[in-house]
């Protein structure tokens, strides 16, 4: 209904126009030309057209009001998108057979006012008004349903409004760092009303600054879920393990051949007499990770001590075992002496300990559940076992080409990797 208002609004304003131009005409440019005869025609004489100043006056009017008509029902009326040449050539079309009947009547209407001498500019405007609205009852129809349509929109996937990525071996290079290209694709999704949420083992404070304080990065699980970080109210949420249990579960861990690092207040602490090139290479930590070692651990005299000072929360134990029997045999008698524990690992060699109900996926439940989110929207990425709960949720599961077998397994897409800027890969395909 708005549509025809708005077209009937469209015909009074061209109206207006189309009469004021003819009235132009006829009175002005043709004046001298409204008595002359035209030549016999066949087609002249079918139109009932006898006088040239009619003739043109009509022509010239309505091509003007037809043109302003077809630009305003364009943009206006019905804000079509079809193709302009598509239009243009129906519109012309209609048009000449419009101006055709306009013509026709035009010379009918005229020949009868100056035959029988009762040509003044009220019988004039009056007579176009009625010439000028007589097509309009094909005219909408046809507008509206073939000319002036909208073509259907092609359908565009929308966004992931809800972005969760992993850091290392997902977001970050293998390097460890951040690459300029996923900072910036960070900031423009962010821009565009994405939320982006970080997922991963590492604490707080490992988190690359450039990661911490940019804008687009909304929240940050850190420790494996033991922490919720929100990028303006700051820790949101924080779970971790009694002293006691950390005590004994530190305890097991030290008849072992392992490198332990105790996460504890947003960072990793390692025993300052474990801290060096030497052990780090005994123990086979990834060469590519060992800067970040240097960069991000703190060294203490004594990670018992450390467990049962009380300013100190233990998030979490990393461990990093040289043999695998005894990795595999730590990683059982764990798991049989202490219920309240949950394992997860994130290389070949390590294993990573928090308190039960602890893991990236139950943080990310948590935090959908303060934020509000629908979990469902939620896109994930990742590449490692540490990933694994979160990939067992009802989220949309990216895997880095780089990722291990058991999340490849589970992912609904297998996209680039680590070191191909994931958020850029994102980003072409959420526009």
């Amino acid at each position: 209904m708005w549509k025809f208002l708005k077209f009937n609004i469209c015909v009074v304003v061209t109206s207006v126009l189309d009469i004021v131009s003819y009235m132009f005409m006829l009175y002005v440019v043709f004046k001298s030309q409204c008595n002359t005869p035209l030549p016999e025609s066949a087609l002249l004489s079918l139109l009932g057209i006898r006088y040239k100043g009619y003739l043109y006056s009509y022509l010239i009017s309505t091509s003007i009001g037809y043109i302003a008509a077809y630009l305003i029902n364009r943009k206006v009326t019905f804000k079509s998108n079809i193709n302009p040449l598509y239009s243009s050539v129906l519109y012309a079309a209609l048009a000449i057979f419009n101006i055709l009947v306009s013509s026709y009547l035009g010379g009918v209407f005229g020949t009868y006012i100056a035959s029988h001498g009762i040509s003044s500019p009220i019988i004039e405007m009056v007579s176009k008004f009625i010439i000028i609205n007589i097509p309009t009852i094909w005219t909408y129809p046809l507008e509206r349903y073939i000319i002036q349509i909208n073509k259907k929109e092609r359908q565009v996937q929308k966004m992931p409004m809800i972005i969760a990525s992993d850091l290392d071996g997902t977001l970050l290079k293998s390097n460890t760092d951040i690459s300029e290209e996923n900072l910036r694709a960070i900031e423009r999704l962010a821009q565009k009303g994405a939320k982006i949420i970080l997922l991963t083992g590492r604490t707080l404070y490992e988190v690359p600054k450039e990661l911490r304080t940019c804008k687009g990065v909304e929240y940050i699980v850190f420790s494996n879920g033991a922490g919720i970080y929100h990028r303006e109210k700051g820790i949101i949420e924080y779970r971790t393990i009694s002293n006691e249990k950390a005590f004994k579960i530190y305890k097991v861990l030290n008849e072992y051949k392992t490198f332990i690092e105790l996460y504890t207040n947003g960072a990793p602490y390692v025993e300052t007499a474990d801290f060096s090139q030497e052990l780090f290479e005994y123990y086979k930590i990834d060469s590519q990770f060992i800067p970040e070692m240097y960069k991000s651990r703190r060294t203490c005299d004594s990670i018992k001590d450390l467990i049962f000072d009380l300013d100190f929360k233990t998030e979490m134990f990393d461990v990093f075992f040289r043999n695998q029997d005894e990795r595999s045999e730590c990683y059982e008698r764990l798991k049989r002496e202490f219920d309240e524990i949950e394992i997860t690992t994130s290389m070949t060699n390590n294993l990573e300990i928090m308190l039960k109900g602890i893991n990236k996926g139950s943080a990310l439940r948590e935090l959908c559940q303060i934020a509000g989110f629908d979990i469902k929207d939620v896109t994930v990425v990742g590449d490692s076992k540490n990933d694994l709960t979160v990939f067992n949720t009802e989220v949309k599961k990216y895997a880095v080409a780089n990722a291990c077998e058991e999340i490849k397994a589970l992912a609904d897409k297998i996209i680039c990797s680590n070191d191909e800027n994931i958020m850029c890969y994102i980003e072409r395909e959420a526009v």
